[in-house]
Parts: structure tokens; C-alpha cells; sequence
């Protein structure tokens, strides 16, 4: 199995387990109690009678929803705006009518449907287990063409992830998902089961290191998997498709099934194929823009104290100007990484000096130049990309300003080349710095409505 997109998932979300990992679902609600490290869970879910409980591809819709934020920059009101057409890409579907309502159902089942927490979800900074009450989705609003709501090309959703599901991902309980791999897989049951899977091979309370095998009471993963059954002949064969494949694309290396009846017992060994790193470590080297595969080889090869002092170091050069980044943070870092002792740093955790120009090496900033202007960004990107990118640095001051209609307008705009991006962000941020955000809304909405 090759991983070349590995995203993250939020632990509480993947280890409970909110999502029925079956392709159909008929009712309306679960409740699931069981034992974890001598305390006992409870985990519940009500669900409208007109969407049933979230399952199958709700999955593939949560995992987009937490990477969307994650990249987003983590907004501590949980709020996130983003076009039907990326959510689209994101949760890998077509970009299809048939996939635009099923995105639309998606996002109602997990707006409407409640979940209940008693005593299993990790406050993790604070080492405490806490109860929890919330819709995955907390808000929801969306731009369509007609009264019925339909998704189209255009639509734009905007929306509010639950509380404690922010302040979870915010405080760093998170782990790698290899999002490419996951949806590879050929069924919903079968990406389901993975994520489940990928869940449980980690210690809630200490979640650095996963486990090469998990034991589980046949019954009882079925409770974790939400399958309604407790016929074991019928468990075994819901799983047994999603085993096969997993075994056979090379996430697990086998699936032994012993005992008999009730006390069946399931034993998965998994296949290690990366190197483990903490959720937080990885984190950081994304926010540099360090590919995931790149970061596990330098974790390898130089360790974890080593990696955070050059990151540190970086960040102290970069914010004195002893170092300005050009073409990217990516090719500075590993450049520093590679050749530390050529980088000036101050002693101890000292503010980095202003060292005179003869005492830098020159030759080797070579790399290590200006940021892009904002016509650089979106140079050469097409019409789609332009649009996406220009929402995203839009909302991130605006986002109480305009509201999921007024995006609609604008991302047409931009794709109909109606509106002058560069121009429209430098003003943008140039009212931002005057404190005259209400008044560039005002004017943007006025120039949207002539359109």
C-alpha cells in the first residue's frame, strides 16, 4: 500500500465510532454502552426518521469536513465555507448530479442527527473524560437554484462544526489518515470499516504510538462498527467483504476469527507501513508545506528533538529578518534541516542577532528569498482554482460579513472572469488593515447585485 496524500482525523470521532459502517441504514437511532480501560461508555444517536442514522458515505463526508477545517486554519468558531464542487473532490466523488444530492442528504443527516457522549470523550490537554452532546454539524446554510435546495455547480455551503469537535482538533487529538488510500476503497462499508480500524490501533491516552494488532469480541466490534445484528453468522459476513479487501490492498496482513458462538473472537494484524510520527509534529511541517512523506523520512533520519530545534530555529530567523523566505517555506526549512550549522543562530533562546551582511552566507540564501505577491499566487492557476482560492482568503476575514449567497455571486463572477481577483483581494486587505471591513462588504455586495 503507497500513501501520497495523508490527512488526519480527529481520535474521539474516529475511535467511538459515529458513523454505521453499512452502505444502507433503516433506523432512526442506536445506543451502544461498553467497557474501556475499566470505564463504561455509553454512546447514543437520534436520527430524523427521513434520513436515518448517519452511515456509509457520511463518512467520506466527515473525514473531507475535518481536513477542510484543519486547512483552513483551524477557526476556533468551528465555521467553514467552502463550494459544493470542492466538497465534492474532497469526499473523492464525481462531480455529478447523482453525487450533488448525495452530498445534499449527506450534510442534513449530519446536521439533524444528535449525538450523545457520556463518559468517553477525551479532553485530552486536560486528561480528563468528559460528556458530550452535539450535532456533527452544528449550522448549515447553502446557495441553490431553486426552492427545493438541490445542489448545482454552483452552490456554495457554508457551516458550523460541533464544539467539541473543534476544540478537540484545536488542542492537537489527532492522528494521520491516509485519505488517498481510504477512498481507493471500493465500498462505503469497507472505507468505514478502515477508518474504525485506523482508530482503534491507537491508546486514547497515549495516542503517539499504534498497535501492530487489535483483539476485539465479535459482538461487541459490531456495536463499534454500529451493524444492527447480533447473529454472529450475519457479522461475520458484513465484514467479511471489508476484510478481504483491506487484507488484499495491504492495510492488514490477516483477519483470524477463533471460538464459537457469542465469544467469538476477532484477531486483526495490521501492516506497518510508515514511520510513526505524532500527530502534532506532523502538523507543524504541514504549516511549513512539507509533504507528509518527506516529514516521515526526516523523522527517520534526524529524530523528533532534532526537527523541532531547526523549526524553532526557522521561525526565530524568519520573524527577526535574519532569513527572508522566497520561493516557498518548504525549500528554506529542509535547506536549514540539512545545513544547520550555516544558518546563524543565538545562543541559548536568545532573540536571533542582526548579524552584519559580511557574516551572512550569502551564497547559501540562494534559496531563501521573498513571498509571492498576490498576482504571483494566482498566476497560471485556472478559472476553478481562482475562484476557490480567492473565497478562502476572503472568508478568513469576512466570513461573518458575507454570507453563503454572496459567494454564490462571486464565485460565478470570478469563474465568468467579471471580477479582477488580484485588485478585489489587495482592497480587501487594504480595508482590513484600515479597520473598514463593513464598508468593503457593503461595497462588494452592491457590485455582486449589479452583475
Amino acid at each position: 500500500m503507497t500513501s501520497k496524500l495523508t490527512r488526519f482525523d480527529e481520535l474521539n470521532l474516529s475511535r467511538l465510532n459515529l458513523i454505521s459502517a453499512v452502505d444502507q441504514a433503516d433506523t432512526n437511532e442506536w445506543d451502544v454502552t461498553f467497557e474501556s480501560q475499566g470505564r463504561i461508555v455509553r454512546v447514543q444517536c437520534e436520527a430524523l426518521p427521513k434520513y436515518a442514522v448517519p452511515h456509509g458515505l457520511d463518512s467520506d463526508v466527515t473525514a473531507a469536513l475535518i481536513n477542510l477545517f484543519i486547512e483552513l486554519g483551524e477557526p476556533e468558531d468551528g465555521r467553514f465555507t467552502v463550494s459544493g464542487t470542492t466538497l465534492l473532490k474532497l469526499c473523492g466523488w464525481h462531480n455529478t448530479g447523482k453525487y450533488h444530492a448525495i452530498l445534499r442528504n449527506c450534510l442534513e443527516r449530519l446536521h439533524t442527527s444528535s449525538y450523545s457522549v457520556s463518559g468517553g470523550w477525551r479532553d485530552h490537554p486536560k486528561g480528563r473524560w468528559t460528556h458530550a452532546k452535539f450535532h456533527f454539524i452544528e449550522s448549515l446554510d447553502f446557495s441553490s437554484s431553486d426552492r427545493s435546495g438541490a445542489f448545482d455547480e454552483r452552490t456554495m455551503i457554508s457551516g458550523r462544526l460541533a464544539d467539541a469537535i473543534v476544540a478537540s482538533i484545536r488542542s492537537g487529538y489527532v492522528k494521520p489518515l491516509d485519505t488517498e488510500f481510504m477512498l481507493s476503497l471500493s465500498r462505503p462499508r469497507t472505507r468505514a470499516l478502515y477508518r474504525i480500524l485506523d482508530g482503534a490501533r491507537f491508546d486514547p491516552q497515549n495516542p503517539e504510538q499504534p498497535l501492530d494488532t487489535l483483539d476485539v469480541n465479535l459482538i461487541e466490534w459490531a456495536d463499534q462498527c454500529k451493524i444492527p445484528s447480533t447473529v454472529p453468522g450475519n457479522i461475520r459476513r458484513a465484514l467479511s467483504s471489508p476484510h478481504d479487501e483491506l487484507v488484499k490492498r495491504g492495510y492488514l496482513r490477516s483477519v483470524t476469527v477463533t471460538g464459537r458462538g457469542k465469544e467469538q473472537q476477532i484477531r486483526y494484524e495490521f501492516v506497518r507501513e510508515f514511520t510513526p510520527m505524532d500527530a502534532v509534529l506532523a502538523r507543524r511541517f504541514r504549516t511549513y508545506g512539507v509533504a507528509d512523506g518527506v516529514a516521515r523520512k526526516l523523522v527517520r533520519e534526524h529524530g523528533r528533538a532534532f526537527l523541532i530545534q531547526c523549526m524553532d530555529r526557522f521561525d526565530v530567523l524568519v520573524r527577526d529578518n535574519v532569513l527572508v523566505v522566497k520561493k516557498s517555506k518548504a525549500a528554506a526549512l529542509m535547506h536549514l534541516i540539512a545545513h544547520p550549522d550555516e544558518y546563524p543562530y543565538p545562543a541559548a533562546k536568545a532573540a536571533a542577532p542582526a548579524l552584519p551582511a559580511q557574516g551572512r552566507k550569502a551564497a547559501r540564501m540562494e534559496p531563501l528569498l521573498e513571498m509571492p505577491s498576490i498576482a504571483d499566487e494566482f498566476r497560471d492557476l485556472p478559472a476553478d482554482q481562482v475562484a476557490e482560492k480567492a473565497i478562502s482568503r476572503l472568508n478568513f476575514h469576512y466570513r461573518r460579513l458575507l454570507d453563503v449567497s454572496d459567494l454564490d455571486l462571486l464565485r460565478q463572477a470570478v469563474l465568468d472572469g467579471e471580477m479582477d481577483v488580484v485588485k478585489l483581494l489587495e482592497d480587501a486587505m487594504a480595508a482590513v488593515a484600515k479597520l473598514q471591513k463593513d464598508e468593503f462588504a457593503r461595497e462588494l455586495k452592491w457590485r455582486l447585485g449589479k452583475l
